[in-house]
């Protein structure tokens, strides 16, 4: 039996330009990029931004776009294109059309995958936030109390399972201490 396969390339280059990189140092920079971008659109649509290891710009993509209250996302559409441009961080934007910048259950599932999957990747997932454009309002995931508490007790949980081993009060003190600087860490 015979297979067809389909080729596909991607091509991405970088083009020259006499502006010097936009660095993103506070969410709030992000967001006011963003604001109007988002403005007016009725569903919800996760942008992500590739960052460099310094917080250069490279690249800004639509992740996905959904209904007016979730959207799907796949990891493969993260991080795919944070490999291809050389990135070593990225950040996902995305608006909750309603208004309520709360980070739903499924935006904490969601973002709690991400941050696991990018680590394997060894990836940066800096931030995740929910944009009210309207408003101009936004909310980090990674700054949400579920989140923090998921890092700082859950991840290490998962950790020393995956360890096959139990910590010693000093790998889990130095643990909690890095859990609790990721969660205390934004842009």
């Amino acid at each position: 039996m015979a297979y067809a396969f389909r080729s596909h390339e991607i091509n991405i280059q970088r083009a020259q330009s006499t502006e010097p990189p936009r660095v993103i140092n506070k969410t709030g920079d992000l967001v006011d990029t963003f604001k109007e971008y988002y403005e007016g659109f009725d569903r919800e649509m996760v942008i992500a931004v590739v960052l460099d290891d310094v917080n250069r710009m490279l690249g800004i993509y639509e992740v996905s776009r959904g209904g007016v209250s979730e959207s799907e996302v796949s990891s493969t559409n993260v991080f795919r294109p944070v490999i291809l441009m050389g990135g070593s961080k990225v950040l996902l934007v995305h608006n909750h059309p309603s208004g309520d910048i709360r980070p739903s259950d499924g935006d904490l599932r969601m973002a709690k995958s991400l941050f696991m999957l990018a680590s394997l990747l060894d990836l940066e997932m800096s931030d995740n936030i929910v944009l009210n454009a309207e408003s101009g309002e936004y909310e980090s995931i990674h700054a949400h109390p579920e989140f923090r508490r998921w890092l700082g007790e859950d991840l290490l949980k998962i950790a020393t399972l995956m360890a096959g081993e139990n910590l010693s009060d000093e790998q889990r003190e130095a643990a909690d201490e890095l859990a609790k600087a990721v969660a205390d860490a934004s842009l």
